[in-house]
């Protein structure tokens, strides 16, 4: 694997200066090689610390200057890349874009409710295991589990049976799972699965409740089957992303492959780079953007024109803090930009108020009201 290429590629992306060939080719390696997913996650994590840079300069200095600033204190390889992103991130905040991006690390204002973080696995038998630290050798009824690396794995070639078991992951928190036949799952924050540990019959089936992305390991004779709240999706290809957060509306994604989802009035067939949105009254079909859709996978939530009332569920779901909004003004308000769940709430706070004079507290309960 040429990983100087791969570092380069993912450089492109972030860029959006990446060609089709070189996109399909960069998504297949950060697939299938480990190292070149971590060079690829490294990078988009550099993304919130350029666009702090950017945001705390451009006040005091010019443009040019930022930039020069910039490509003296990178620690990246493609300098001229890193600059080319910087000099984006200046002129969206010239244009008036409220961009949330990263200040200097500061402590929440809330104390969380540590019970309520614990990623959490009830097996068939009732048993609970808490997955929140690394652990490995657990045993349950033959089969043995790893908890390793945020990643949930097991070896049950001696287990029998099809009992479910339901794992859940907790607000503020992701998990990965990686099942009996290969598929890889990432588990969003505050998202439910149930999965039995091994595939015996003529189908791989599992439920889930919240968001995730899965990469299908390919078996034509055994169909993977996914339940969501009202639709089934009936795999034909390899990755795709669901998102059930809202009551009454499914969200599918298709990155490759193919999926057909039945809505139980209809089946819809989907083709890579479609996202089908099905509600109560019926279903749509249209492309998807990538950052929007998928980065939360790296920690990083892109918005356009929207209220504090419609992001108060990523806070919750992200920072476990429920959102009050105490008046008009506030509740009016719309905004362009990012969370980075990597960072502080206190960091999006501090942003919020420089940019529009939004000012917030915590009440005794720890609930964050905006005035």
């Amino acid at each position: 694997m040429d990983y100087d290429k791969i570092r380069d590629l993912s450089f492109d992306e972030l860029l959006g200066m990446i060609s089709e060939d070189d996109k399909a080719f960069l998504q297949s390696a950060i697939r299938e090689d480990l190292q070149a997913r971590n060079i690829w996650e490294g990078i988009q994590r550099e993304r919130s610390r350029l666009l702090a840079d950017a945001s705390e300069s451009h006040d005091q200095h010019p443009v040019e200057e930022v930039l020069t600033d910039l490509h003296k204190r990178t620690r990246l390889r493609y300098v001229m890349k890193v600059s080319s992103m910087a000099a984006a991130c200046v002129i969206a905040i010239v244009g008036s874009w409220y961009l949330f991006v990263p200040t200097a690390r500061q402590p929440l204002a809330a104390v969380q409710d540590n019970t309520a973080q614990t990623i959490r696995l009830v097996t068939a038998e009732g048993k609970v295991i808490d997955l929140s630290n690394d652990s490995a050798g657990i045993r349950v009824g033959n089969a043995v589990l790893n908890n390793t690396q945020h990643t949930l794995s097991f070896d049950a070639s001696h287990q029998s049976g099809t009992g479910i078991n339901t794992l859940t992951v907790p607000a503020g928190k992701d998990y990965h799972l990686l099942l009996a036949d290969g598929t890889q799952i990432q588990l969003n924050a505050a998202t439910t699965i149930s999965f039995p540990f091994t595939f015996p019959g003529k189908t791989r089936e599992v439920t889930i409740n919240g968001e995730a992305y899965f990469q299908i390991a390919a078996k034509a004779d055994q169909p993977f089957i996914v339940h969501l709240p009202g639709n089934t999706v009936n795999v034909l290809g390899t990755a795709f992303n669901i998102n059930t957060y809202d009551a009454g509306l499914v969200k599918v994604a298709l990155v490759e492959g193919a999926v057909k989802i039945a809505t139980g009035k209809q089946d819809v067939l989907l083709k890579p780079g479609y996202e089908i949105t099905s509600t109560r009254s019926g279903i749509s079909k249209e492309a998807f953007d990538a950052d929007k859709v998928l980065g939360w996978r790296t920690g990083v939530y892109t918005f356009e024109n929207a209220s504090l009332q419609e992001l108060a569920p990523v806070i919750l779901r992200w920072f476990g803090v429920t959102i009050a909004l105490d008046n008009q003004r506030v509740s009016g308000r719309r905004f362009f930009g990012i969370i980075d769940r990597n960072q502080p709430l206190q960091a999006f706070l501090h942003n919020l108020e420089r940019a529009d004079g939004i000012k917030s507290r915590y009440d005794e309960q720890g609930v964050l009201h905006f005035e």
